[in-house]
């Protein structure tokens, strides 16, 4: 009886295989995949063809150069002394393409392409890969050979790497039905073992419903039109609580991801006005509280987004009618033209102290010495304890004090490590006329120190440690500063001389 199974089993093993090698369904199947590839992932993302076998692997290259430039795909498999006709003539070719390769070396050659280079953008294999294959870059498996239990769920793990914050998941494209069968293709699994390493179209629509719902319902009371002052209420709902603004970023970009991934699908459509409308409060968000556009690299990677969405009439009048006022010594002049409604002059101002100062406070001593009158502005902005023309106004002293700063710091000449331990002197000391002085002789005995790395090195950070504290003791006897105070202004010191020497 069992030699009887066996033999039926090998029969129907024989006929599946016989099936899916046929080049007629393999051209069938490449066109398919070459229209998929080119339509959601060229350009962003690249894709795995798992073939029943060495044979389908040939066959699905000849296909695919039909469908694509020949450059786009590579068979990775093993060859055989005595291969038949059809693999060892695609043998004899790939040796012509790779010369002076042996065939190992080919295989690793095309491998470390695929990871690190444009081309190849698709890797035709059959048994190769499926196990211990790192690429994040991967992101569709389109597979055309039976697979299940711990095979299935190692070809599945390949594709689920998540890619720089722009690919959470990847996507299985089933051409044999095993995924119309998950119970038994995992039956030795505990189905909550797999529940979150596969899941089908319809809990990704399900998600995308979800996460829609989800974001509409920070935006409770406020109409889904793209009036200007609908956006900066929605803007201002937003910015009022710092994790309400974790949460819609972080919710924003999760449906972001699963409406790449959903394809041509109904759910988009019946949707479309609503996801729309977020990321027009996503655009608007963008320009206002980031203060500027997304990058190209990571555009690239949400191209049906862009195509649908950003580039429909209404996101794009808000890309346009809101440009980024850049900082620079005539940005005042160029919010008041350019932006005529006062609350957005204050959110454009805030905003804009707010990445400036608190956001990239390290590249200016300036910024380091307004950090506290920063971040009580952007705390009466969360809190509503002050009006936008007084949010405006306050904005704006600061501003003007970032001028007046610089324009000190060019006068005196200072670096900005010199110019650093200035403004925490006279924020402790008072502004005292001796001290400049003071800061450029310090400066001159520590210089030689201020070597590349020399933070990491003991003997010359030593060196500056002990140059800074006879400093400071210094100014303990001329100013009768505490001990206390002495060891306080020290660690400035020393903080400061860190983060703006440039050897540090």
């Amino acid at each position: 009886i069992r030699e009887g199974v066996e033999k039926k089993l090998a029969e129907r093993l024989n006929a599946a295989r016989v099936f899916l090698e046929n080049p007629r369904r393999i051209r069938t199947v490449a066109e398919d995949i070459a229209e998929h590839f080119l339509e959601n992932l060229d350009g962003r993302f690249k894709g795995m063809v798992v073939a029943v076998s060495r044979t389908a692997c040939v066959r699905f290259k000849r296909a695919l150069d039909e469908y694509l430039p020949p450059s786009y795909s590579e068979v990775v498999m093993t060859f055989l002394h005595r291969d038949k006709p059809e693999i060892e003539e695609y043998r004899k070719e790939l040796t012509k393409r790779f010369p002076k390769l042996d065939l190992d070396s080919i295989r690793d050659e095309i491998i470390t392409k695929f990871k690190e280079t444009e081309e190849p953008k698709i890797l035709i294999v059959t048994d190769m890969l499926l196990t211990g294959f790192d690429a994040p870059v991967l992101q569709t498996m389109y597979l055309v050979k039976p697979l299940k239990g711990h095979r299935l769920l190692q070809a599945i793990a390949r594709v689920n790497r998540p890619y720089r914050d722009v690919k959470e998941a990847g996507l299985i494209l089933d051409y044999v039905g095993i995924l119309k069968h998950l119970k038994k293709a995992f039956e030795m699994y505990d189905e909550h073992d797999i529940r979150n390493v596969l899941r089908d179209y319809d809990s990704l629509r399900e998600e995308f419903v979800l996460l829609i719902q989800e974001l509409l319902a920070i935006f409770e009371g406020i109409p889904l039109n793209y009036d200007r002052r609908t956006l900066l209420q929605a803007f201002e709902r937003i910015t009022q609580d710092e994790d309400r603004e974790s949460e819609f970023r972080e919710r924003y970009w999760s449906l972001r991801k699963v409406f790449e991934l959903l394809g041509p699908d109904e759910v988009k459509l019946e949707y479309f006005e609503q996801f729309k409308w977020l990321s027009a409060i996503y655009a608007y968000y963008l320009k206002q509280a980031i203060r500027k556009e997304e990058s190209v690299e990571i555009s690239r990677y949400f191209q049906k987004t862009l195509k649908y969405v950003y580039h429909s009439t209404e996101v794009e009048k808000i890309q346009k009618d809101l440009p980024v006022v850049e900082f620079d010594e005539d940005y005042l002049k160029k919010l008041e033209t350019r932006v005529e409604i006062l609350e957005e002059k204050a959110a454009n101002i805030v905003f804009t102290l707010n990445r400036m100062v608190l956001v990239d406070r390290n590249r200016s001593p300036i910024y380091v010495s307004l950090v506290d009158r920063v971040e009580e502005l952007v705390k009466a902005w969360r809190e509503r304890t002050k009006d936008y023309e007084q949010l405006y106004r306050e904005g704006v002293e600061i501003l003007n004090e970032i001028q007046k700063l610089g324009d000190r710091q060019k006068e005196l000449g200072f670096s900005d490590m010199e110019y650093a331990v200035l403004l925490v002197l006279e924020e402790k000391l008072g502004p005292r006329r001796e001290l400049a002085a003071k800061v450029k002789e310090l400066s001159k005995e520590i210089m030689p120190f201020l070597l590349p790395g020399w933070v990491t090195q003991v003997s010359l950070h030593k060196k500056v440690e002990q140059s800074v504290r006879s400093f400071v003791r210094k100014l303990k006897k001329a100013y009768g500063i505490s001990l206390d105070e002495m060891d306080k202004l020290y660690d400035l010191l020393i903080e400061r001389v860190e983060n703006f020497s440039t050897g540090g």
